[in-house]
């Protein structure tokens, strides 16, 4: 690379905007403002050009160059460089990685360009970037988004958070996964997005499958040859721990594929041992199960190891393989018999009782012969614990609807009570953050570092920038980075109050139950609630002065309005 000047001006219409620029996206307001600024005091910072033969094209700058333009400027001054292609991109994007208002998907098209071309991976993106493995990781598992997600992102419907947690996954689970980042409750007309957190919680519950405890060898290539084993497989978390780094254990990925393993598994152990009896462990259609396979409730499941070869306790214990429901592919021990017994206690109880009551006789004697008399009574006795089967089930069928609406009604004035609540402990935040002190005492310092021990560091930083950033659309920096500018804009007697909001928001929500309450106890030593007055005390003062509760009546509205 070649300077051809320091700088020098160029007439704007000789200059052209760069194709492989990662930025693509400008906000007009924010350009709007820069053009005025142009406007009072010219282009400061030139932009930097590269000959060629349309005549120069913006290697870095393109903002100020639009900013320019709508200023009406003839010229402007501009560092001409030579440079090539490549060069040129990789210039590029470097500039645009230490911007901060650069869109994460915008930079992973950039990353990807460059890996595009000969001589670059990932160490030499992060040697040329100044970013870490793990960033240039995440942005470029961001360009596996399927269109609607990714379009849902560029638009910042979703956050970044959202987004890197969403393209981690297989795209055929993103679907599914995006429509759990909203929630429309009860008082809502729109679904509101929620905190990354909880996407984090429901992926983990119903899309990661732990490979530790798979029935089958992870090493096994023949399981399913497309796939091969699951020790070299990309769709595992552990595969890339850069990019998995907040995930435990080595979690699959493909669903599909791991139950392809599974049923291989059940084939090859049931050819190999056939005198294994099939279980299910979850109910289906009986046209559904595999044929001689007990369904469940059919067998007991018993404590014992699974060893084969072993003295069994009675002649229903046997070798049981789980072909369908939860742990299908594991082998484990059951009892045949519905009545065994000697592992069914109540058959147990009953044939004790039996002989203990009724020991047998010493020489048993053959049966009657049940007469029409008898026949006719036991069908008389059959329809009438028919009748009383019957009555009892509408009566329980009653019970359950009349809980039902019970339950209901319960609900909505459970909903009800913790929308109170929520109120109130959001009207406790802001009472805490307003009467923060300049400075600790000791036991509010105590209380205080306590308060560091509870802190979630899932979701603290995405709510307080949320709130710092508020309607603000430059919203391409990370959490971390609003929050660390706020800090350095704030007032020294306020570092306090900016702790406590750090250490407390994540606790605004109602605490589940037994767990700690950590805003009650900041409320007790920085806000502790006032005494009200006694009665007599406020009859004999509003006597002479104004009611102060009428004064407060009268500024609640606004109160609430800005608590909201």
């Amino acid at each position: 690379m070649q300077d051809s000047s320091a700088f020098q001006y160029i007439a704007i219409d000789q200059i052209h905007e760069s194709t492989t620029n990662p930025r693509l996206t400008f906000d007009q307001t924010k350009l709007e403002e820069l053009a005025e600024s142009i406007r009072q005091h010219g282009l400061i910072q030139p932009v930097t050009v590269r000959p060629n033969a349309s005549g120069f094209e913006i290697v870095a700058g393109a903002r100020r160059f639009r900013a320019s333009q709508l200023a009406e400027l003839f010229s402007i001054p501009a560092r001409i460089v030579e440079l090539d292609d490549t060069a040129a991109m990789e210039w590029q994007l470097v500039e645009n990685s230490q911007r901060v208002d650069v869109h994460p998907y915008e930079e992973a098209q950039g990353f990807q360009r460059l890996l595009d071309m000969p001589g670059y991976d990932v160490a030499a993106l992060v040697l040329k970037s100044g970013k870490s493995a793990s960033h240039i990781y995440a942005r470029l598992s961001l360009l596996q988004l399927i269109p609607d997600v990714a379009e849902a992102f560029v638009q910042e419907r979703i956050t970044a958070s959202h987004a890197n947690l969403l393209a981690r996954l297989p795209q055929e689970h993103q679907a599914a996964a995006y429509e759990q980042c909203w929630r429309k409750d009860w008082q809502d007309k729109e679904p509101h997005l929620l905190p990354a957190k909880h996407l984090s919680a429901w992926i983990e519950t119903n899309l990661y499958l732990a490979l530790a405890d798979a029935p089958f060898d992870r090493e096994d290539v023949g399981l399913n040859p497309a796939a091969g084993a699951c020790v070299a497989c990309p769709r595992r978390s552990g595969f890339n721990t850069s990019l998995f780094s907040d995930v435990q254990g080595d979690q699959c990925l493909d669903g599909l594929c791991y139950q392809t393993k599974v049923a291989a598994h059940i084939d090859r152990e049931l050819a190999a041992r056939p005198q294994l009896v099939q279980i299910e462990t979850t109910w289906r259609p009986a046209k559904e199960q595999r044929p001689g396979t007990l369904a469940k409730h059919s067998y007991r499941e018993l404590d014992t190891p699974d060893n084969p070869d072993a003295e069994p306790p009675c002649p229903n214990t046997k070798s049981a393989l789980i072909v369908f429901g939860r742990h299908a592919g594991k082998t484990i021990t059951v009892c045949t018999d519905a009545n065994c017994p000697v592992h069914d206690p109540q058959e147990v109880a009953r044939q004790a009782r039996q002989e203990t009551e009724h020991p047998a006789p010493v020489m048993e004697e053959a049966p009657n012969e049940e007469t029409e008399e008898e026949a006719e009574q036991r069908r008389a006795e059959y329809e009438q614990r028919r009748k009383e089967h019957e009555a009892e089930q509408q009566r329980r069928d009653e019970e359950r609807k009349s809980q039902s609406e019970k339950q209901l009604k319960e609900y909505e004035a459970e909903q009800k009570r913790r929308e109170k609540l929520n109120k109130a402990r959001t009207a406790t935040f802001d009472r805490i953050l307003d009467s923060a002190p300049a400075m600790f005492t000791a036991a509010q310092l105590r209380t205080f570092l306590r308060l560091l021990v509870h802190i979630d560091p899932y979701s603290f930083l995405e709510e307080v920038a949320s709130h710092f950033a508020g309607n603000d659309e430059n919203a391409q920096q990370s959490d971390e980075e609003i929050v660390l500018a706020a800090l350095d804009n704030t007032a020294d007697d306020k570092l306090i109050s900016f702790g406590l909001r750090l250490t407390l928001t994540g606790h605004v929500s109602i605490p589940r139950e037994n767990e700690p309450d950590p805003l009650s106890e900041a409320e007790a030593v920085f806000a502790p609630p006032q005494p009200k007055p006694s009665k007599s005390k406020s009859a004999s003062k509003s006597k002479e002065t104004p009611s102060p509760v009428k004064t407060l009546q009268k500024r609640s509205p606004a109160k609430r309005q800005k608590a909201a």
